[in-house]
This record gives structure tokens, sequence and C-alpha cells, in this order.
């Protein structure tokens, strides 16, 4: 179940996001039909990376959940090359801009515990990774990526 009501979600929002031919009512009833299939996909699974990291930034920064999803996503090249590339051209097209450097003054403390809080999701790594995925995520990798944001 899980993965077609993403795929569905997904193709909304490529119809919503980056088509020019559906009115302003349209668009609006199938963002809600994606945001209930994006939902209903994270009911029968986990999620993955960005949530992961999304919720160190939301623990250290107290950024948002939506906000802090797409300010990870953005930086997510290496394990969603082909959604992220979408996700910049959707980004684009609407001129969205995220918040950039939100990690550039961290404490060092700050910084291990934002690494410490997306470790501890153990769940949504190995969702997303597989059950090694310890051998991808270590505290440098999450470094690396959280001072990108």
């Amino acid at each position: 179940f899980s993965q077609s009501y993403g795929e569905k979600a997904f193709e909304l929002c490529k119809q919503i996001f980056l088509e020019d031919t559906i009115s302003e009512e349209e668009m609006q009833d199938k963002l809600m039909m994606a945001s209930w299939h994006g939902g209903m996909s994270i009911a029968y699974s986990q999620v993955g990376v960005a949530h992961a990291m999304s919720y160190g930034l939301a623990f250290v920064l107290g950024t948002k959940h939506g906000i802090g999803n797409c300010i990870v996503f953005d930086h997510l090249e290496e394990f969603y090359p082909d959604g992220v590339k979408l996700f910049k051209e959707m980004k684009e097209r609407h001129g969205i801009q995220l918040p950039q450097g939100i990690c550039s003054n961290l404490s060092n403390d700050e910084m291990n515990t934002m690494i410490d809080v997306a470790l501890g999701l153990a769940p949504l790594w190995e969702n997303a990774l597989g059950k090694n995925w310890q051998k991808t995520i270590t505290k440098d990798k999450l470094k690396s990526l959280y001072s990108k944001m």
C-alpha cells in the first residue's frame, strides 16, 4: 500500500508544481489529495533520511517540521538524486527560497546533539537505507550534511 500511495502523491505534486494546465481550484484539490496520499503512505511505512535529520533541526533550532524536511531534502542528492533535482526545479519555478546557513553558528555541543537526535531514529534510517544503514550514516556524515544547511 505504502508505495502506491507515495507514487500517487508524487504524481499529483508534479502536476501541481510543474504544469501550467490546471486551474487554481483544481490545484488546491490536487494538493489536498496529494497530502492525503502522502499521509497514507507514511501510515503504512516509516519515513526516511529527511525526516530523521529534520528532527535534529527541530530539537536544537526549533525548526518547524515541514520547513525542516525541505531544508534537509534540498541537500540529499546522494540519496534521492532524481527527487532532489525535481524538488529544486519546483522551488525555482515558484520562486521558493529556503533558509540557508541555519547550522553555521552552532556550537560543537549543539551540532552533536542534532546528530545524536538523528542517529537515535534507527527505524527511519533502516527504512530508508536498510539494515546496514550505520555503514552509510555516521556522525561525520551527518555533520557534513548539517554543515551545508
